[in-house]
């Protein structure tokens, strides 16, 4: 597929993306090269080491270590995504940014469709989309993760869901830097928590109907979402949420129960409920 090249300064984009030790060099190297082979290729690639990586993942960024727009940011210790994320925001030399996960695989044309967006509206601020989920092959596709496009839809998701595949979204840095960027005393939702004081703030947002994303699951995803120290991780949050006026106490109590719900139940059962709450 023929490379576009940014026509324009508006046009030219960063992404940052976040790695650490337990990564599986293989899908990194994917997730990469899903970056390197997109129509319109970004302006750099700031790629935050989150603490000491194994020598395979760094043997995986010696073979971008010739590339202009890959840059590493090496940190020493493991401080979570949230901290690497605000890192690699702040390093990043261009206005729009766009989010990767080290083991996802953008679809070619992801930042085409996402720039002509910024272009088409001035005033867009978070820009997402749909992904389509795979397991081990990325060609067989087992389900969509979907989110509502419009600001209104939105607005009204957010009270009781994240409103946005967080691998997905791009966004400009002004606005993320202007809010406080990702909050890091919050565990496991900080993304949601992100959008939650975006949309509060006036945030302008919106998602495409396109799937722009394929997002690696695993088989073993719900059963590490059903553990004390996620539960706990989730009930602070929505509280927090709730004690900032971002929900309702209604909202609260919905999500407090589902959690809790899914921590009891069976497995099997919690990943038929998952599937269907989540998945198309």
């Amino acid at each position: 597929m023929e490379k576009m090249k940014p026509t324009h300064d508006n046009m030219k984009y960063s992404v940052v993306m976040s790695v650490y030790a337990k990564d599986n060099p293989e899908w990194f190297k994917q997730a990469i090269d899903s970056l390197l082979n997109q129509t319109i290729q970004p302006d750099e690639i700031v790629v935050v080491a989150d603490g000491p990586l194994t020598l395979q993942l760094n043997t995986v960024l010696s073979r971008y270590k010739n590339s202009r727009i890959i840059s590493v940011v090496r940190l020493k210790r493991n401080q979570g995504l949230g901290n690497a994320l605000n890192i690699g925001i702040e390093r990043a030399k261009n206005e729009l940014i766009g989010r990767m996960d080290s083991d996802d695989i953008a679809i070619p044309n992801r930042f085409q469709l996402q720039l002509a967006e910024f272009e088409k509206h001035s005033d867009l601020d978070i820009l997402g989309g749909q992904i389509a989920e795979f397991v081990d092959d990325p060609k067989e596709i087992i389900g969509y993760r979907k989110v509502p496009a419009t600001p209104f839809e939105i607005k009204q998701f957010a009270r009781r869901r994240s409103p946005f595949n967080h691998p997905t979204v791009m966004y400009k840095k002004s606005m993320i830097q202007q809010i406080g960027g990702y909050d890091t005393s919050i565990i496991r939702l900080e993304d949601y928590d992100l959008w939650l004081r975006a949309i509060a703030k006036g945030a302008v947002c919106a998602n495409l109907d396109d799937a722009i994303l394929k997002y690696r699951s695993t088989t073993d995803a719900v059963k590490r979402r059903k553990t004390f120290v996620s539960l706990r991780n989730h009930v602070r949050a929505r509280v927090q949420f709730y004690k900032n006026g971002y929900i309702s106490l209604s909202d609260l109590a919905y999500g407090l129960a589902t959690q809790i719900i899914l921590f009891m139940i069976p497995t099997k059962l919690a990943k038929i409920a998952f599937k269907k709450a989540v998945r198309e």
